[in-house]
């Protein structure tokens, strides 16, 4: 079947704003730990002044008895993409909020009635606010720097050079964060929850289906599994989904970050990663953005799709002249595909020429990760998010493209990358760019081809913060 023939029929766009989450901590309030000395699950780091802690009942409740004084109680350690949230019934008098401590510096970051207060040494600022006594405080640590939320809204952001240095393993595997608790004389706070994960972001995109050697989504007990993109206010990392495709139902399963041989967590993204079952083992091309914008691969043994996953990869040597069909690294690529099929590796790389801008080179190869020759290339420009689709007679290759026009979406041949069709839908994403995320599913005893995408719609005045998912489906194949 050719897919450009295929009329692709708008299912649904959703929005994942803030909603999908990794559990990575949580303080309990039902067993009073406050008063025992039988266990010690918060231990107390630091207390002065006169002040009352009282825990039961499903709240930590604290109350100055008539001077300043505060509280500071360990968390557990630090992850620096973590968010660390709070729920409050009562804030009188008070500022409550979480203190991070490491070799990368200290932070202080604290609610009170008219805001939040972010101190460390090269920063100090006030996000005003309108606080109520039944409030929602997080606090986002991002690739250098932080998000502050309250109820549900961003209350500020603030880029944090600390937050770079805190990329390092061996320091952030050092620090640790506290709840940290000042009252005012007479001041008193009541605490519903304390809890910490790592957020899915405010935008998604560069959405791609984790599959098997040939090209075959994974699909395990009705879902199948996408790394995207998770955008934050500023910066991004690279997420793992699952989705069970007859639905609107997104799980986060994982996140995947990567070490290119600094000791430092990269949190970039643009994956590709095949499960090779020959040789039992999981193939990644990705795009090192943090390290010149240059191609990077790796494998391991181990399924990096749950928990929180790091990859060792190898990054592209850079080349030395222009000569863009050279399998050499080039400031600019990204967006890699990997395929293997009739004895061959697979490996679409989206390059940038000066003057045409970004075409699609096709390199074939014995092995999955080094030795690629050039095979062929694109013609025209401003491709993007190019995937090698299995269909029912064979494979394509599509992508985004064209800056200038909306929602194009080419289809090539996965021999010939010199003529392409385009793929149809009723209704488009209203985008440029978008992705060629397209997948022959099982439907019962029939089949489908779905297609996920998403648009540009930025979520915040960081230009790559976008965007909506989009869900196509073709009609209904009978095997």
């Amino acid at each position: 079947m050719n897919l450009n023939k295929v009329l692709f029929r708008r299912r649904f766009s959703v929005n994942l704003y803030r909603n999908l989450r990794l559990p990575m901590g949580e303080m309990n309030f039902h067993k009073n730990w406050a008063d025992d000395r039988r266990g010690d699950p918060y231990p107390l780091l630091n207390r002065l002044g006169n002040l009352q802690e009282s825990v039961g009942g499903g709240v930590y409740r604290i109350a100055s008895l008539g001077e300043n004084a505060f509280v500071k109680r360990l968390l557990g350690s630090f992850f620096p993409w973590n968010t660390y949230e709070i729920k409050l019934s009562e804030l009188q008098n008070a500022s409550v909020g979480f203190f991070l401590n490491g070799e990368g510096g200290t932070l202080s970051v604290l609610l009170n009635e008219h805001g939040a207060a972010v101190r460390c040494a090269e920063a100090e600022r006030f996000f005003q606010g309108d606080v109520k006594q039944d409030s929602t405080f997080a606090l986002t640590f991002r690739t250098g720097g932080i998000s502050l939320y309250l109820d549900g809204a961003l209350l500020g952001d603030l880029s944090l050079k600390m937050m770079h240095v805190y990329r390092k393993e061996e320091i952030f595997s050092h620090a640790t964060v506290a709840l940290d608790v000042r009252l005012q004389a007479g001041g008193g706070s009541t605490i519903d929850s304390v809890t910490w994960y790592l957020c899915g972001g405010i935008s998604h995109a560069d959405i791609k289906p984790i599959r098997y050697e040939d090209g075959t989504p994974m699909m395990e007990n009705g879902r199948i599994f996408l790394t995207l993109t998770s955008r934050l206010e500023a910066e991004m990392y690279q997420s793992v989904i699952s989705w069970n495709p007859t639905l609107c139902d997104f799980r986060m399963e994982g996140a995947i970050f990567y070490d290119c041989g600094d000791g430092y967590w990269c949190s970039d993204v643009a994956s590709s990663i095949l499960f090779d079952r020959p040789s039992g083992k999981w193939l990644i091309w990705m795009c090192a953005f943090s390290h010149g914008h240059v191609l990077g691969r790796g494998m391991t043994l181990n399924d990096p799709r749950f928990g929180i996953q790091v990859i060792d990869v190898k990054l592209m040597e850079l080349a030395k002249n222009d000569e863009r069909t050279a399998f050499l690294g080039f400031a600019g690529d990204e967006d890699p595909d990997l395929l293997y099929l009739d004895g061959k590796w697979h490996l679409a790389v989206c390059r940038s020429e000066s003057g045409t801008g970004y075409h699609y080179y096709h390199f074939v190869s014995d092995q999955p990760l080094d030795g690629f020759t050039y095979a062929d290339r694109t013609p025209t420009g401003e491709k993007t998010g190019g995937m090698f689709v299995k269909t029912d007679d064979g494979y394509a290759f599509v992508c985004g493209s064209d800056f200038s026009s909306r929602a194009r979406y080419d289809v090539y041949s996965i021999d010939d990358f010199s003529d392409f069709q385009n793929l149809q839908c009723d209704y488009d994403d209203g985008g440029f760019r978008g992705w060629g995320t397209v997948m022959l599913l099982p439907f019962g005893n029939r089949k489908k081809y779905v297609w996920i995408t998403f648009d540009r719609h930025n979520a915040s005045s960081y230009n790559w913060s976008y965007g909506n998912l989009y869900v196509f489906d073709s009609d209904y194949i009978h095997k």
